[in-house]
């Protein structure tokens, strides 16, 4: 790619900024800020659920995994290098005191079905990305709130006292409980901070954290920035997503890996603003679907219109198939989806191409 940089001419870099401006044209004629888009994020969700049901873990570094591989890590051990998809053997040497609790995936799956009851009550067609976490469209609950009397925004939190419970009801200000990670808003007017009544704490003793922007790229990058129990919200217009876009690493965008990000490195191009100012050359190194990626990117643009599932069918992790044959009639079905898509866009699928594969290669072990 060095090479190919070398023997570029400033005629060609001259006629790939005037197609990049006219694409840039066309994107901003185009941008959509009215929607408000949460990506939510269960906090550490597999080791907080082995906590929730074993308190002694609670102020102890653990992980959730075997010490061949581990899933999931809690705040403590994060701390000490402890990640997801280590093997919990280089975990042990890390953080000798560590404790290994072995996966209960039925137990994981029963809570993220509570989990996603409460999503529900915010959008209906809400998408699952994974048993912990989904993206919500909350425009339209948003509008329906704006009518609502005065006893629906209120709520009976718990406190540490079980025979006790405290009323929050603040009009036109934003309230986070410490206790049941409770994220609420009581403004009748758009509110900074869209959940009310979200009963995490209360049903499943669990937190999350979320990001609300006006679409999923950036309420995905969203959700990341007041980890663990926390939101943050990227207000609806174009100033404060400019803004908000320039000093952000390439790295934290979803869809930038490792790989990505040594290449774009490589160029000198470290955050999203370099994105912008070097996107003619990114058109002539790399693929149209790449760079037009990062086009996107560099304007704070992404989908203000979320996926639904694929019918008869939930987007998530795939359920105990015992029969080979089961397992291989839907692999098939996933495949023709995927030749379906990739027919219908011209190439650039939207159907994750990770699940596809990670079901394939789990018909190893048949």
């Amino acid at each position: 790619m060095m090479l190919q940089k070398a023997h570029i001419t400033e005629q060609q870099l001259s006629k790939a900024q005037t197609q990049v401006e006219k694409m840039t044209f066309d994107l901003e004629s185009v941008r959509d800020l009215s929607r408000v888009i949460v990506h939510v994020d269960m906090d550490a969700f597999y080791a907080a659920v082995e906590t929730r049901d074993c308190p002694d873990l609670k102020d102890k570094p653990m992980a959730v995994g075997s010490m061949s591989m581990l899933t999931t890590s809690n705040y403590h051990a994060r701390k000490l290098g402890v990640r997801a998809a280590m093997p919990g053997f280089i975990a042990k040497k890390l953080c000798p005191n560590l404790v290994i609790v072995p996966t209960d995936f039925d137990k994981y799956r029963a809570v993220s079905t509570e989990v996603r009851e409460i999503f529900a009550d915010y959008d209906p067609h809400f998408l699952p990305m994974s048993l912990d976490e989904a993206y919500l469209d909350i425009s339209e609950h948003l509008e329906q709130r704006r009518v609502w009397p005065e006893a629906l925004r209120s709520h009976r939190l718990r406190t540490n006292d079980p025979g006790t419970a405290t009323s929050v009801s603040v009009p036109g200000q934003e309230s986070v409980s410490k206790y049941s990670g409770l994220l609420c808003n009581k403004s009748p007017a758009p509110p900074p901070a869209p959940f009310c009544r979200m009963f995490l704490g209360q049903k499943t003793s669990l937190t999350a954290s979320a990001g609300i922007a006006p679409n999923m790229m950036l309420a995905k990058v969203c959700s990341d920035k007041n980890k663990p129990n926390g939101q943050y919200r990227l207000p609806s217009n174009r100033q404060a997503v400019m803004v908000f876009i320039q000093d952000l690493p390439v790295r934290k965008v979803s869809g930038i890996g490792k790989v990505t990000e040594k290449m774009l490195g490589a160029l000198g191009i470290t955050s999203c603003i370099h994105l912008g100012q070097e996107m003619a050359l990114l058109a002539l190194l790399f693929s149209e679907t790449s760079w037009h990626h990062f086009l996107d990117i560099s304007l704070g643009l992404g989908s203000t219109h979320i996926e639904r599932c694929w019918p008869g069918r939930q987007r998530g992790t795939f359920g105990e198939m015992s029969a080979l044959e089961e397992q291989f009639s839907l692999c098939r079905q996933l495949c023709q989806d995927l030749a379906q898509e990739l027919q219908k866009e011209r190439g650039h699928c939207r159907v994750p191409l990770l699940r596809v594969t990670s079901f394939l290669l789990s018909l190893r072990t048949c």
